[in-house]
């Protein structure tokens, strides 16, 4: 997930629009590898005796099957196995079959994978096919791989190749791994560092923990540490919290407690909120909390926005938790979020979620907006809201707000000032 959307914008979120709208206002008005033979798996599963289509078992066009039996095919020989390919019907099918046998002959022998592909395939088929040699070949032996693709490819094509080989190589023998990148052009290294700390984290992030320091100097320095945090709290958050605490960089200090509060969150979200009243600055516990919030969120919004409301005091960062919970969750679940709002208790920590969130989708869904804050119990801040949201509608759009509030259940005051005159 692009977590660190939940500090600087909510871009991904704008797609709540329409759809959200009319939901609102409906809701508030109503198998294992090997085996000879498995080269011609995928031909036989389409064709039989003089070539006529046979119909196909479901389960031998299944993912997985697609998968192993190009995996098994690639491993034995590689060119067969692409030219069965051929036979089985429907382009995704094709894809994920020949997907896995290019990762195959790039484990078996990378360097002749990545040249007969390099030689012989044009476009996106061969930078989808380039970038399955290098998957599979960093397997086996990531500097092998790493050195062909610095070579021999360019533009996206060695970008997307270099960064799945560094993870790769992260986990085998991070050390040389960063010695090697470290002679990567600035532009490079910069977008493929972050693959690096997660392999490293995965198998040794208290190895890659040291790393950080000397690494802070760079433009990805930053995201370098978010990964080792991330992987490191995935599996023991107290000792990844431990860590981040260490760091004198502020920035970098804060992306890591996002991480290791987003991952707590995940698992223990109470332990989690326990960890946040342990730290000292502001600063930190908005970071912090902001985590939390995200993590908990994953699987239970409505409790992320309970103890948000319940219990951040920092009237800044409940904000903050209470547009990006809501936003988030009305984009990816609209029908779950208005059921939620809906059989909330009426008083002032749902007012607050109210006010907060029909504030936060003015822009994008207006008359979303205005229908939640119309549901504020507080009769002073409902009036607040709905004339502070009506303004703004009508700047943004007169004549059809204008039209919109006339036609609705709204306060004569409010009719009057913002209707159709």
């Amino acid at each position: 997930m692009s977590k660190t959307t939940l500090i600087v914008s909510h871009l991904a979120t704008l797609l709540v629009g329409i759809g959200f709208s009319h939901l609102v206002l409906t809701s508030k008005n109503q198998g294992s590898r090997g085996g000879e033979g498995a080269v011609n798996q995928a031909a036989t599963t389409v064709a039989g005796k003089g070539g006529k289509k046979n119909k196909k078992n479901a389960n031998s066009m299944s993912a997985i099957s697609l998968e192993q039996s190009g995996y098994e095919a690639g491993l034995q020989d590689p060119m067969a196995a692409l030219a069965a390919a051929k036979d089985i019907p429907g382009r995704d099918n094709k894809l994920i079959y020949t997907e896995s046998v290019y990762t195959a002959w790039g484990e078996k022998d990378g360097a002749a994978a990545a040249e007969w592909v390099n030689s012989n395939l044009k476009g996106i088929e061969k930078s989808d096919a380039l970038y399955s040699v290098a998957d599979g070949w960093a397997e086996v032996d990531p500097e092998g791989a790493a050195l062909w693709f610095d070579e021999n490819t360019s533009g996206i094509n060695r970008e997307d190749a270099i960064y799945e080989i560094l993870e790769a190589w992260g986990r085998k023998s991070p050390e040389d791994a960063l010695a090697w990148a470290e002679e990567l052009d600035d532009y490079t290294r910069s977008g493929v560092m972050d693959a690096l700390a997660e392999g490293w984290a995965a198998n040794d992030p208290e190895g890659a923990s040291k790393a950080v320091q000397g690494l802070l100097k760079y433009d990805f320095g930053d995201e370098f540490a978010m990964n080792v945090a991330g992987q490191w709290a995935s599996t023991d958050p107290a000792a990844a919290a431990n860590w981040a605490q260490t760091l004198e960089n502020a920035d970098a200090r804060a992306i890591a407690y996002l991480e290791v509060g987003t991952e707590w969150a995940l698992a223990e979200p109470e332990k989690a909120t326990e960890w946040i009243n342990s730290l000292g600055s502001e600063e930190d516990k908005l970071y912090a909390s902001l985590g939390v919030a995200l993590g908990w969120s994953e699987h239970d919004p409505g409790a992320s926005l309970q103890w948000a409301v319940g219990a951040v005091e920092n009237p800044n960062t409940r904000q903050r938790i209470i547009e990006d919970v809501m936003l988030d969750w009305s984009s990816n679940d609209p029908n779950s979020a208005a059921e939620w709002l809906n059989a909330q208790p009426s008083g002032p920590q749902n007012d607050e979620i109210l006010s907060t969130f029909s504030s936060a989708i003015i822009d994008i869904d207006p008359q979303a907006a205005v229908t939640w804050a119309s549901e504020i119990y507080d009769e002073v801040q409902r009036d607040e809201n709905l004339s502070m949201l009506l303004e703004e509608w009508v700047a943004m759009d007169g004549n059809s707000a204008r039209q919109w509030v006339s036609g609705s259940n709204l306060s004569d005051d409010l009719k009057q000032r913002f209707g159709t005159q």
